[in-house]
């Protein structure tokens, strides 16, 4: 697992403070004057500070913020969190009643998504119906499915894809000799992943034919 995008534009966040700062300031009615009072930071600074030519320390920015009654966040934007790259290579598959499955999710996050890869193996039926909350989107990328909804059957081949409401029962068996290869992509409720959804782990919510 590798994070990327950790850079921070630093120059470009630090040079729209002046500008954050003197709308908030307008936006209170303050003068320049009125700002110093407030901050102990003086007009000279403040002026310069908004025209963009010179950067506040943080003690500046601090003394600017309480001056203006406002949160430091008001003027420095938050470091976006990186972005996370799963390589194939290295997440594991593992199996569970009949298929292989490859999470393409860290454990630790995105909150709210988790996203697999599932080999259905030819020949594959699944004699247990699974419902749970949240909402799933699967794609086919090769090989040809039948997935059952509530009381109605679709068939699904290559390049299709499908979106459905957890909370409807539903199956996914192999048509035909070859394997099927899918990329399932689900809204986790609470601390729900797909795995625990598709039979990795008992689920009250499930049900079982027969």
């Amino acid at each position: 697992m590798e994070e990327i995008g950790t850079s921070v534009d630093v120059a470009g966040i630090m040079a729209e403070v002046g500008g954050k700062v003197r709308r908030a300031r307008a936006e209170r009615g303050m003068t320049l004057d009125g700002l110093s009072a407030a901050s102990g930071v003086s007009v000279a600074h403040l002026s310069r500070l908004e025209s963009g030519g010179r950067q506040p320390s943080l003690a500046t920015l601090l003394n600017v913020a309480a001056g203006l009654g406002v949160s430091i966040s008001e003027f420095v934007e938050e470091r976006p969190r990186p972005g996370i790259v799963v390589r194939g290579s290295e997440s594991p598959f593992f199996e569970a009643h009949g298929a292989r499955f490859q999470a393409l999710t860290p454990e630790a996050g995105p909150a709210g998504v988790a996203a697999m890869k599932v080999v259905f193996p030819a020949g594959r039926t699944q004699t247990e119906y699974h419902r749970h909350e949240g909402e799933e989107w699967l794609y086919v990328v090769s090989g040809r499915l039948r997935l059952t909804l509530g009381e109605e059957v679709v068939e699904l081949g290559a390049g299709d894809a499908a979106y459905f409401d957890g909370m409807l029962r539903h199956a996914f068996d192999v048509i035909g000799d070859e394997e099927v290869h899918m990329l399932m992509v689900a809204g986790a409720t609470g601390r729900s992943t797909l795995h625990e959804r598709h039979g990795m782990h008992t689920d009250e919510g499930d049900e079982h034919d027969g």
